[in-house]
């Protein structure tokens, strides 16, 4: 089914999927309908700060599912996003199976849907209390008063985070998120002194928790063996848990803020999607939530590896060749959604890949993140269901999160 988007794409030699900024602009999904329709697996160059080699960009639906499912060749070591940061200890995010499947089966229980559910009462309270404390002014940011807030709140429950350190993480985060920001007047050097500052933490916290044991990931995390390549059984090394709470803590916060973010936004652009919302609640919100996931696409993009010489949709590829996997593209593939640039509340079906393409990295959270969006979404529009945004988002420059920095709201 041809694009329409197609009309007013860039053309090839204009997209920039290397540059932070090209993600400001307004024609990001006309640009992918373009490389989608000519160049599926797009050779692009690096031109972040500081710039990387080039990758290859890959943006057809069934390319992302195949280069997703195949850890064997598409590896997520020694990275899995465009820019290369320096750090201490390995995420489970940067490795692969099976070193990846022992540190996900840590905690993979506290996210099981059975579990998540559990927690519905909780996010429903917490929820309804950052409501009760909205600015009474005539205009107020949604992000920092209530979407940044909510899922923050969460994962510090689960992570056992005292109350009184929620702000502190929230700022953490936030500098963390701008260093990738182009409009940020953060250097890239502030990435590497803000992942110390939350790894210090880490480590004062899961201390803490090895004298007085509790119900919280960070217990579960300090008192976790794994097992290396002799069979031998050990203690997460520092750096490797330091770098999966601080995964944890920034995983389990950002992509619900922009999901509950754009939500509000597409709602607001949309009042016939939004009537129908409102008018039957219980039966649309569950689709609603993943026409929301699909059309914004929080997470844009992860980067694989290439393990060995292969081919993909034609494309030679060389041992070493980095491979960007877009989501935000494949969730509009045309091939695979019908009329995929309309925002339809009740699309179904609808097997897009917000929370990635299956194989070992399919998103830990993407249960807990459905029940944010849904409880934060319900409870805004049951108290105040005449919401408007005022004016346009102010969205974030980067290329991995498709971020809204700041998104004004008004009573009506």
């Amino acid at each position: 089914m041809p694009n329409p988007h197609l009309d007013s794409a860039p053309e090839l030699a204009e997209i920039q999927l290397g540059d932070p900024r090209f993600f400001a602009r307004d024609d990001v999904d006309a640009a992918f309908a373009r490389l989608r329709a000519e160049s599926p697996i797009h050779r692009t160059q690096d031109l972040g700060e500081p710039a990387g080699p080039d990758f290859w960009s890959v943006t057809r639906y069934d390319d992302v599912r195949a280069v997703s499912r195949d850890f064997h060749t598409f590896h997520n070591a020694p990275n899995m996003t465009i820019e290369d940061y320096e750090r201490t200890g390995n995420s489970i995010l940067h490795l692969d199976p099976p070193e990846h499947t022992q540190l996900r089966l840590i905690v993979n229980k506290g996210f099981t849907p059975r579990m998540v559910d559990r927690m519905r009462g909780d996010v429903r309270t917490r929820a309804q209390r950052l409501l009760d404390g909205l600015p009474a002014d005539d205009q107020w940011d949604l992000v920092s008063a209530f979407a940044a807030a909510l899922p923050l709140q969460v994962i510090c429950t689960l992570l056992g985070v005292p109350d009184a350190d929620e702000s502190w993480l929230l700022d953490c985060l936030t500098r963390v998120f701008g260093v990738s920001d182009a409009g940020s007047e953060l250097p890239s050097r502030d990435h590497g002194r803000v992942m110390e500052e939350l790894g210090t933490y880490a480590h004062e916290l899961g201390a803490a928790r090895m004298d007085d044991p509790r119900d919280d990931l960070t217990t579960v995390l300090v008192h976790a063996e794994v097992e290396d390549d002799d069979g031998n059984r050990h203690e997460l090394r520092p750096g490797d848990y330091a770098r999966f709470f601080s995964t944890l803590a920034a995983a389990g916060s950002e992509t619900s803020r922009n999901g509950i973010a754009h939500g509000v936004w597409l709602l607001d652009r949309h009042p016939d999607q939004r009537a129908m919302l409102l008018s039957d609640p219980e039966t649309v919100f569950p689709t609603a939530v993943e026409e929301i996931v699909r059309y914004a696409s929080p997470v844009m993009h992860m980067r694989r590896n290439v393990a060995h010489d292969t081919e993909l949709a034609g494309q030679p590829l060389v041992a070493g060749d980095r491979v960007v996997i877009w989501y935000r593209s494949a969730n509009h593939d045309e091939a695979v959604f019908d009329d995929p640039e309309r925002f339809d509340v009740t699309r179904s079906p609808n097997d897009h890949l917000g929370y990635g393409a299956g194989g070992p990295h399919f998103c830990l959270g993407a249960h807990l993140a459905r029940l944010e969006i849904r409880v934060a979404l319900e409870e805004l529009y049951a108290r105040y269901p005449d919401l408007e945004v005022v004016g346009e988002p102010e969205r974030a420059a980067m290329r991995q999160i498709n971020s809204i920095k700041s998104l004004v709201c008004s009573w009506r």
